[in-house]
């Protein structure tokens, strides 16, 4: 696994920018720039335009604690569910119902989504997952084991700040991880700029998809 590290940012897309400058590698190659919506879709777009490469979107969901939902408890994937230690103590009935209701959110994204974006083959292809941060790895983690079954050749992870703990988490999915900084616990307020990422934006980042690269004030 290779490992990349440096720098602090000021906003999402000032945080694509310097992952960019990490993956230049892969510009105008036949890789494929797969963003994790809401915060990741922001950087996705960027790095897209950036690379000149395709932007497609991969939603997830986080279980939540039943009584504490600042606590996760796993997360699901259109088809792919991961439930960390915590979870394992919730009545299964929770889980279950959990997993339905959210599985069944991101199918209707997933509809949503296909109306405004061309979807993209991943058999074969290098993949540059990207989001704006991994705190404890579990919704990277259901992307992934949902990733997977699309055959990619390559999954490249590029977020920027990462745990420790999150890095263990995926470590066995992907191929490389490039980040920015790495801290025990990964904060919002690394950003000077974090506002929350609604679902209208996404959309309309999708449809703006296929716009060509364009400067960015930081």
């Amino acid at each position: 696994m290779v490992i990349y590290n440096e720098a602090i940012f000021k906003n999402r897309k000032h945080a694509a920018y310097l992952l960019g400058e990490r993956l230049r590698e892969y510009n105008k190659t036949d890789a494929v720039v797969l963003a994790v919506p809401g915060g990741g879709i922001h950087m996705g777009s960027y790095l897209s335009q950036l690379l000149e490469l395709p932007l497609d979107v991969i939603p997830c969901k986080k279980i939540k604690h039943p009584a504490d939902p600042n606590k996760t408890v796993g997360a699901v994937s259109s088809d792919s569910v991961v439930v960390c230690d915590a979870g394992h103590e919730l009545p299964q009935d929770y889980l279950y119902h959990q997993i339905q209701m959210l599985q069944h959110v991101i199918r209707m994204q997933h509809r949503n989504y296909d109306k405004e974006r061309k979807q993209v083959s991943l058999h074969g292809k290098t993949v540059i997952v990207v989001d704006d941060m991994l705190k404890t790895g579990d919704t990277m983690l259901a992307c992934l084991k949902s990733l997977r079954k699309q055959l990619p050749d390559k999954i490249v992870v590029a977020v920027p700040n990462v745990t420790p703990q999150a890095i263990r988490a995926i470590a066995g999915e992907i191929d490389a991880i490039i980040y920015l900084t790495i801290e025990p616990k990964a904060i919002e307020n690394l950003y000077s700029e974090f506002p929350e990422i609604g679902e209208e934006e996404v959309l309309k980042i999708l449809r703006e998809s296929s716009v060509g690269p364009r400067e960015e004030n930081y």
